[in-house]
């Protein structure tokens, strides 16, 4: 019962990409933008946020770290630690790891006999550069090391992603736009080369003058061959981000594919649904995130973050 659970949540994870592997590289990888859901590509508060767009990293002027921890549902957890730094007349630098522990599993015969436990588990390796084309204007690029494993088999790859971001900062607003896992598998699970979870995205924030919030929307699925218009436009995802003081904020984000997707039965809850909150004080910023996976269960992040 909890391997299909686990499969369902594999499914869950990468069902708004299509069929491929390594579908955790679609999760959120820190707290503040998983209560975003996921919408921050044209905003940098974060020294996670190059994972999102590779081009924001530009705004690391300070050398930054941040620890996550993600509680999922049943006993799987995961674990990433990303940090920013510039090196004057180079660049703008990134790195990240990060890794899912799904957690122990019975193994069985073919007459369902179990005979011991098996583990599965998925971890990748960021590396980031960007820099600028021109005033307000940058673009960057991620390189991903991918490795996974489910008992005794695994398999790895490498990916590309390409950024760019453009900044209007006297109309408080942002521009991104991304290509994500552009790759291949060097080893497969089967002997069976597979896809990876290939995605064009879009997104726009935007600082409102007279309120305290901030909007981010980002639009997925553009790369996606067979989807129709409308099911690339359907495929949006809305955050706020209230700026109540300083050293405070609230955020909250909306999915709406995966409002669509993880629905069970003829009635919808909130599914899709995120939101959090943060605190900064004496050089450190900690933020917290819960986000609905409907019947699923929730999962529960927390990040610290600072400078050094």
């Amino acid at each position: 019962m909890k391997f299909i659970v686990f499969m369902s949540i594999l499914t869950a994870a990468g069902t708004s990409y299509g069929q491929a592997v390594y579908e955790f590289l679609n999760l959120d990888v820190s707290a503040r933008d998983a209560a975003l859901a996921g919408s921050v590509m044209a905003r940098s508060d974060d020294p996670s946020d190059f994972y999102y767009n590779p081009a924001l990293s530009v705004e690391a002027k300070n050398r930054a770290v941040t620890f996550g921890y993600l509680k999922h549902v049943l006993d799987i957890n995961a674990g990433y630690v990303f940090s920013t730094f510039q090196l004057p007349s180079v660049g703008y630098f990134g790195a990240g790891i990060g890794y899912i522990n799904y957690g122990s599993f019975p193994a069985t015969d073919q007459l369902g006999n179990q005979y011991g436990t098996f583990t599965a588990g998925d971890a990748m390796m960021t590396l980031n550069y960007s820099n600028y084309l021109g005033t307000n204007f940058s673009y960057g690029f991620n390189l991903k090391a991918i490795y996974s494993t489910i008992s005794s088999y695994s398999s790895s790859a490498v990916a590309f992603d390409a950024g760019l971001y453009y900044n209007f900062p006297q109309d408080l607003l942002g521009i991104g736009f991304t290509v994500v896992n552009v790759g291949r598998q060097i080893t497969s699970y089967a002997g069976v080369t597979e896809s990876l979870p290939f995605d064009v995205r879009f997104g726009i924030s935007k600082q409102l003058e007279h309120l305290p919030l901030v909007l981010n929307v980002a639009i997925r699925r553009l790369g996606q061959p067979n989807l129709s218009l409308t099911d690339r436009l359907r495929s949006f995802v809305i955050g706020g981000e209230f700026l109540l003081s300083k050293n405070f904020h609230l955020m909250i984000g909306y999915d709406n594919l995966a409002h669509q997707q993880m629905g069970i039965g003829l009635t919808s809850g909130i599914e899709g649904l995120s939101f959090g909150a943060g605190i900064k004080f004496y050089g450190y910023t900690i933020d917290y995130a819960f986000s609905s996976w409907g019947k699923l269960g929730g999962l529960n992040r927390i990040n610290l973050s600072t400078s050094f």
